[in-house]
């Protein structure tokens, strides 16, 4: 967890710049061939793989840019109202960096049925002053765990999964795009 922390506080600056908050991240959409889409084509026929954002993450994944990816309004708006159930805002973390009054709190989303198998675990941040959520980070991967930190199911999968993946496939950035911040392309 400390980890996740020290990823979002060196990592996520860099990435996360005052502004304006019509600038967005456009990511350029290629087909996926051979391969890759045989591999997107058989995990999409998997029941947990339900959701539209979770097939364009895995999409993204397999196409090996490694480039932010950035979540619609919609989806957004929906995390907004999921985080809710799976966490209270007790536990947030005052954010250490150039922009006062946010916080940060780790979240599991597993167990939900839309984003579980996109983003999984994430950190998300709120406007402490009145507790609103205005975005998150998630490093998309397959990256194992020490033993304990996943059930023994999952981290086989997880790492059956990263064993068979494409080779070209790239680890990348998921976040929102909030009022305060825009992310460089």
């Amino acid at each position: 967890m400390k980890h996740c922390y020290l990823f979002l506080l060196l990592f996520v600056p860099s990435l996360l710049v005052a502004g304006d908050s019509a600038a967005v991240v456009v990511v350029k959409q290629k087909k996926l061939r051979g391969y890759r889409q045989l591999f997107y084509k058989l995990v999409s026929l998997h029941p947990k793989l339900n959701s539209p954002l979770e097939k364009e993450l895995l999409q993204h994944y397999l196409l090996g840019s490694g480039e932010t990816f950035v979540v619609s309004e919609a989806d957004f708006k929906r995390l907004q109202q999921t985080v809710p159930l799976y966490v209270t805002i007790t536990d947030c973390k005052p954010l250490e960096t150039n922009h006062p009054g946010y916080c940060t709190q780790y979240v599991n989303l597993h167990n939900d049925n839309y984003f579980g198998w996109g983003v999984g675990n994430l950190t998300v941040i709120y406007q402490a002053t009145d507790q609103s959520l205005v975005s998150f980070v998630d490093y998309y991967d397959f990256d194992k765990k020490k033993k304990g930190s996943r059930r023994s199911r999952n981290e086989f999968v997880t790492r059956l999964f990263r064993l068979v993946a494409p080779a070209s496939a790239r680890s990348f950035v998921i976040t929102y795009n909030a009022d305060a911040y825009f992310v460089k392309p």
